[in-house]
C-alpha cells in the first residue's frame, strides 16, 4: 500500500497530515511520499484557490481536470490513499480523488467544499451531515502516549513537569503582570512536590518576558529547558512530553495543546484576562474542558496543585475509535 501525504508547505498541516498517517500506521503497513502542491503560476496563487473552490460546489470530471491543471504535475502513479490538511490542498484533493479513483482524507474546516467529495472529512466540528464528515476529539498531530513513553529517558513520573510558553497572538494578549504572577505560581508548583521544571518557549514569547522567566527561576529550571530567543528551536517535545507527570501550556495555540493532551499527561491551559478568539476557537478549548482532557484556568490564579491522573487509556481510546472511523470510511 502506498501514501502521499499532499502537502501545502505549511508546518502545522503537515503535521496533522503525519498524525493522521501515524495513526493508521499502528495497524497498517505501508509506504508513504511526501508531495508539494504548487500552483503553475504562484502569482495567481490566491484567485487559482478560491476558483477552485468554486469549482467543487458542482464537481464533475471536467472541473476535476480544470483544478488539476492549474498546480505542477504531482505523480500519483501506484497510490492507494491521499491525505491533505488545510484550506490550499482540499480542491486539488478532492479533483484528483475524483479522476483517478483514489480514497482521500481531507483534514480542516470545509471552505466551501462538502465532505462527499473526501472519503473521509476530519473537523473539529460537525459542518455536513454525513458520516464522511468525521468530527474530531483531538486535532491530529506527532504524538501519542506509546510514541511519547518510547522517547523518555524513562524518568519517575514524579521528577518533572512542563511548561509550554507561548506569547500574544491574534486572540489571546498577555501582561506583565499576568507573566509575574505565573513566574510566582509556578515556582510554589515546583517547591511544594520538589519537581524538576522544564521550560520551553517559543517565536511567540517576548524576548523580555522569556529573559524574566530565566532570571527569576534560576535554579528551579532544568538544563533541559529550550529558550527559542537564544537560540533553543529544536526542542524534542515527545521526549519532554514523556517525561513529565504534568503539562502547564497557554492558551494561544491549539496545536501546543493538541500535543500536550495527546501525549496522555495531565494538561492544566493557561489564559489571560484578554481574549478575543473566534468562536470556533473557544468551542475548541471547551470540548477538550467537556472531555476532561484539560484543566483550563486564569494564568493569574494560583495553579492547581494536584498532580492527577494521567489521560492515557482516554487518549488511547480516543485514537482507536477514530482510527477505526477513517479506516472504515477509505475501506481498510
Amino acid at each position: 500500500m502506498k501514501v502521499i501525504i499532499l502537502s501545502d508547505g505549511v508546518p502545522g498541516h503537515f503535521n496533522q497530515s503525519k498524525g493522521v498517517s501515524k495513526l493508521i500506521a499502528e495497524k497498517i503497513i505501508f509506504t508513504e511520499e511526501i508531495k508539494i502542491l504548487e500552483p503553475k503560476f504562484f502569482i495567481f496563487r490566491s484567485f487559482i484557490k478560491i476558483f477552485s473552490r468554486y469549482l467543487c460546489k458542482r464537481l464533475n470530471k471536467s472541473r476535476a481536470i480544470l483544478i488539476q491543471s492549474f498546480y505542477k504535475k504531482i505523480d500519483i502513479d501506484n497510490c492507494d490513499l491521499i491525505i491533505a490538511a488545510g484550506g490550499n490542498t482540499a480542491a486539488f484533493s478532492a479533483a484528483i480523488s475524483m479522476l483517478n479513483e483514489i480514497p482521500n482524507i481531507q483534514l480542516g474546516s470545509p471552505r466551501g467544499i462538502h465532505s462527499n467529495f473526501f472519503n473521509a472529512h476530519l473537523t473539529i466540528e460537525r459542518y455536513f451531515d454525513t458520516p464522511r464528515n468525521i468530527v474530531l476529539d483531538i486535532t491530529p498531530n506527532l504524538y501519542s502516549p506509546s510514541i511519547c513513553n518510547n522517547a523518555s529517558d524513562n524518568l519517575s513520573s514524579e521528577d518533572s513537569c512542563l511548561l509550554l510558553m507561548g506569547g500574544n497572538g491574534i486572540a489571546h494578549t498577555y501582561t506583565d503582570d499576568e507573566w509575574r504572577h505565573l513566574l510566582n505560581n509556578i515556582k510554589s508548583f515546583v517547591n511544594i512536590h520538589s519537581i524538576e521544571l522544564v521550560i520551553v518557549t517559543s517565536r511567540r514569547t517576548d524576548s523580555k518576558i522569556e529573559e524574566l522567566f530565566r532570571k527569576e527561576l534560576f535554579g528551579f529550571y532544568s538544563n533541559r529547558s529550550i529558550w527559542f530567543n537564544l537560540g533553543g528551536k529544536n526542542a524534542n517535545l515527545a521526549k519532554l512530553l514523556g517525561n513529565a507527570c504534568k503539562v502547564f501550556v497557554t492558551e494561544d495555540s491549539t496545536m501546543m495543546i493538541s500535543e500536550s493532551i495527546s501525549s496522555g499527561k495531565k494538561v492544566t491551559t493557561l489564559y489571560p484576562k484578554n481574549i478575543h478568539a473566534p468562536a470556533r476557537y473557544t468551542k475548541h478549548i471547551q470540548k477538550y474542558i467537556d472531555l476532561d482532557l484539560i484543566d483550563s484556568q486564569s494564568i493569574s490564579s494560583p495553579l492547581n496543585l494536584e498532580l492527577g491522573i494521567d489521560n492515557i487509556d482516554k487518549i488511547n481510546s480516543i485514537r482507536d475509535k477514530l482510527r477505526q472511523k477513517i479506516l472504515d470510511r477509505i475501506g481498510l
